[in-house]
C-alpha cells in the first residue's frame, strides 16, 4: 500500500472507527425516552431509512463519551493524518452525528453521511466516493459485507474487525488488517 499513501483514506464509522453502532444506539435512546416512539421509528423507517436517522438525530443528542473507539485503528489514522494523508469520514449514520464525531476528533478533512434523504450505504457510498475521488482514487476502511461494494471501487483496502465472511470475500487481495 505504500504507493497509495497519497490517496485519501475514507473511513466507515459504525463497526470500523467505533465499535458501537450510532443508529442502533440512537433508536434505543429515542424509544427509552418514550416507548410509544417505537411507532414513529417504524413509520419513519418505512418512509425512508435516511429520514428516520435524521429525525432521531434531531431528537437525541449524541454523547461522544459513550463511543468505543477502535484505538489501534484511530492511532493509525492519526499517524496517517500527521504524514499528510487526507482523511474522510464516510458513514451511513446521520450527518448530524458524523459531523459531531469528526469535529471532536479533528482529524478528518471532510464528512460524507446520510442526510435525511439518502442513506450513504453500500452502493450509494461507493458511487458517492467514486464521483468525488474517481474509481480507485481512494483507500477505503470498513468492516462489513455492506462495505464490499465500496471496496470493489476503491484503490486500497483496510479491514477493521471484519467478519469471517468479509475475510473470505476479500481473499486474494492485499489489505491492511486491524482487529
Amino acid at each position: 500500500m505504500s504507493k497509495q499513501r497519497s490517496k485519501p483514506i475514507c473511513v466507515d464509522l459504525d463497526g470500523t472507527l467505533i465499535r458501537n453502532d450510532v443508529t442502533f444506539w440512537s433508536v434505543k435512546e429515542f424509544v427509552k425516552k418514550n416507548f410509544l416512539n417505537i411507532f414513529k421509528v417504524v413509520f419513519w423507517f418505512l418512509f425512508n431509512r435516511a429520514y428516520m436517522k435524521k429525525m432521531i438525530a434531531q431528537e437525541i443528542e449524541l454523547d461522544t463519551g459513550i463511543l468505543d473507539y477502535n484505538k489501534k485503528f484511530l492511532n493509525f489514522l492519526i499517524e496517517q493524518r500527521t504524514s499528510g494523508v487526507p482523511l474522510f469520514l464516510a458513514t451511513a449514520s446521520d450527518e448530524i452525528y458524523a459531523k459531531q464525531i469528526a469535529d471532536d476528533l479533528g482529524i478528518f478533512d471532510g464528512v460524507f453521511a446520510s442526510n435525511g434523504e439518502v442513506s450513504l450505504a453500500s452502493e450509494v457510498k461507493a458511487q458517492t466516493l467514486c464521483a468525488i475521488f474517481g474509481e480507485s482514487g481512494f483507500i477505503y476502511a470498513g468492516n462489513s459485507k455492506d462495505d464490499l461494494a465500496v471496496w470493489s471501487k476503491s484503490g486500497g483496502y483496510i479491514l477493521v474487525n471484519p467478519s469471517e465472511k468479509v475475510l473470505e470475500c476479500m481473499s486474494g487481495r492485499e489489505y491492511l488488517l486491524f482487529n
